[in-house]
């Protein structure tokens, strides 16, 4: 993935180029890139929830958490089913940065006019050199060149280009956080509590147009754990 992102940058100064002289000409290009990363990302996501669901040690007996108080004694011995939800977290934390990261990246890359998406965990310069502490403040905000958090224009076509061009790069890939969320609901039905909270969480700090694809990711997987939950 890093040699990747290498060999892409070689040629980011030559799509400027391109798209200086010829706007249209970029579409081709990146209809090919998010047909050929598609593949890896989803691969990746497939992989990786596999492997996450094999290696948590679920309980075959998970804990009953509404029984009344004259089974109290029963309840005790219950299983713990708190590492499902840890699971879903791990999903979570993995790839959700990912994602917005891969949004970024093809945006900057295939020349989008849009502002630049600061990726999670990026420190933002300007205020940590003014000592700022804004609680507003989350590391996926829209910065201008200068560090500084700004508002998107939502009336940008370039911006609505861009989103149906990271539905094409990022498609699929919901289908592996569905599956563990069904994973989990199957092991532990209660378990859609925590999960809609992690990812409520997760919601909240997803305000950046340029991860469109990644709000209505969480959205969907949201509804699906109340879908589960309401059965």
């Amino acid at each position: 993935h890093a040699d990747l992102r290498y060999k892409c940058r070689t040629y980011a100064r030559l799509l400027q180029h391109l798209k200086s002289l010829d706007k249209s000409c970029l579409g081709p290009l990146r209809k090919a890139y998010c047909q050929s990363l598609n593949l890896l990302l989803r691969r990746e996501a497939r992989e990786f929830a596999n492997e996450l669901r094999a290696s948590t040690k679920a309980p075959k007996n998970p804990a009953v958490w509404l029984e009344g108080s004259n089974n109290a004694g029963q309840n005790g011995s219950s299983a713990d089913t708190s590492t499902v939800s840890d699971a879903y977290s791990k999903m979570l934390t993995i790839f959700i940065p990912l994602l917005v990261d891969e949004s970024s990246f093809f945006a900057h890359f295939m020349c989008f006019e849009v502002p630049a998406l600061v990726p999670a965990g990026a420190p933002n310069v300007n205020k940590r050199r003014s000592g700022a502490n804004d609680p507003d403040d989350d590391d996926l905000s829209l910065m201008d060149p200068d560090g500084n958090d700004i508002k998107p224009d939502n009336t940008s076509v370039e911006l609505g280009t861009l989103n149906d061009a990271l539905q094409e790069l990022l498609d699929g890939i919901q289908e592996d956080f569905y599956a563990v969320v069904d994973w989990a609901y199957k092991i532990d039905p209660l378990r859609c509590i925590s999960m809609h909270g992690i990812t409520e969480r997760y919601l909240s700090g997803q305000k950046a147009d340029a991860a469109g694809f990644v709000r209505k990711l969480l959205d969907d997987l949201e509804s699906r754990i109340s879908v589960q939950f309401s059965r």
